[in-house]
């Protein structure tokens, strides 16, 4: 098999020594060794620091999927990399398309001998962020994604679970792979208090809690949309302002109601109904014209499901429904007056452009970041007593957020690659 060119001494001992390696210690767990042993080569002395030579990372996630809030999580992740000159590559569902956006290598996510090959020539596995090991969609993404931390290991990477929420693990087999996969990392990081406690839980350890790195977003937007103001009330960029005055030509008045919905099992015909009756009456009280901005997160989930309910909606003279693209998701939403949230991420981005969100649980990270800011929401299985009126005087009550806090924890993850790499601090890219 054709390597890459090493980053380091020990990747061509890595190499070299991986098929003597596989015959002596075949079916037998890697043993935990600090990154420092871990970057030995054969003759047993340590090869130079990452900051002589460029140290190289590979990222595994739930990536080239066109999910917007994984995707956005990426591309923290590569930028923050980048400042500090690490060399990247991707595991992708898509790798073409991760290569031409992010400017790294990417390889197919399901390639064995490509992930080998990168594995040979590795400083650290980085696995996250996001929600990676849980068990709602079934137990192939614990088994996945706690397989290759036990490749990595096997090669003798070092490996970094990365900002990460963990959880729903409701079966036996996912909880022993997400708690064998865990006892092999370097070091673990995630993203809120509860997975913080599953994770202790299940390995006895405390790991340390970050934040999301979508928190680090904020100033990239005001770059890309310089109409946001860094603080205070979010303001329409032109595009939006342009889409939400067709919903009425009549009316100087446009109140814009973004909305976020993923399919799910508890999701039925008949609380769907009620939160679209839910909304109609919300529209029908509002004493300016409305518009309803239906956002896809991930087009191959979300649309079809977003197009249905949008039949729901009553559109009149002074009602208008429409659903953008997933490539302006980010530019409507930042342009909304408010936003009811199923997507986690949907959630953080109103959270950062300012624009009061009312969350639909789905799923526990969503009733956990409420709970971080003294939010309102409902079930999913609530949807069918949901009232406007409730809705209503959430966002007239709605409190003062401040993500100094958050973002200041999302800092932590940029601090951890910088330790476990040895590399020097460097400002925040974004």
């Amino acid at each position: 098999m054709k390597k890459r060119a090493s980053a380091s001494s020990k990747s061509t001992s890595k190499s070299a020594s991986a098929s003597s390696k596989k015959k002596k210690s075949a079916g037998k767990p890697a043993k935990a060794v600090s990154s420092k042993a871990s970057t030995k080569g054969k003759s047993g002395k340590a090869p130079k620091k990452p900051s002589d030579l460029t140290p190289r990372v590979l990222i595994s996630g739930y990536y080239g999927f066109d999910n917007l809030g994984d995707e956005l999580i990426l591309k923290v992740l590569v930028d923050e990399l980048k400042e500090r000159g690490v060399k990247i590559t991707v595991l992708s569902q898509n790798p073409k398309k991760t290569a031409a956006q992010y400017g790294v290598d990417a390889i197919k996510r399901t390639s064995f001998i490509d992930i080998v090959d990168a594995l040979a020539s590795a400083n650290l596995f980085i696995s996250g962020g996001g929600g990676l090991f849980q068990d709602a969609t079934g137990p192939m993404s614990t088994l996945y994604y706690g397989g290759l931390i036990h490749l990595a290991r096997f090669f003798d990477v070092p490996v970094v679970f990365w900002a990460q929420g963990v959880g729903p693990l409701r079966k036996s087999l996912s909880r022993k792979m997400t708690a064998s996969a865990l006892r092999k990392c370097e070091k673990i990081a995630v993203r809120d208090e509860k997975s913080a406690l599953l994770v202790a839980e299940l390995t006895g350890e405390k790991p340390e809690i970050t934040a999301d790195p979508v928190w680090l977003l904020r100033n990239a937007f005001t770059k890309s949309l310089p109409s946001l103001p860094p603080t205070g009330k979010s303001k329409k960029s032109s595009e939006t302002q342009n889409a939400a005055s067709s919903c009425d030509a009549t009316s100087s008045k446009v109140w814009t109601v973004g909305i976020s919905l993923r399919p799910w099992h508890e999701l039925t015909a008949e609380r769907l109904s009620a939160l679209a009756d839910c909304l109609n009456a919300l529209a029908q009280q509002h004493e300016d014209s409305v518009c309803f901005k239906l956002l896809p997160f991930q087009k191959k989930e979300d649309t079809e499901l977003l197009e249905n309910f949008a039949k729901q909606l009553k559109a009149t003279s002074r009602v208008s429904v429409t659903i953008v693209s997933p490539e302006e998701v980010l530019e409507s939403l930042a342009g909304c007056d408010v936003v009811l949230g199923m997507r986690f991420h949907s959630l953080i981005l109103g959270l950062l452009f300012n624009v009061p969100v009312y969350g639909l649980v789905y799923d526990p990270k969503v009733a956990s970041l409420l709970s971080m800011f003294n939010l309102k929401g409902t079930t999913i299985a609530g949807l069918k007593a949901i009232s406007p009126d409730a809705v209503k005087a959430a966002f007239d009550d709605y409190p003062k957020i401040d993500l100094k806090p958050f973002q200041q924890q999302s800092r932590k993850n940029l601090t951890l690659l910088e330790r476990l790499l040895d590399i020097p601090a460097a400002k925040l890219a974004l």
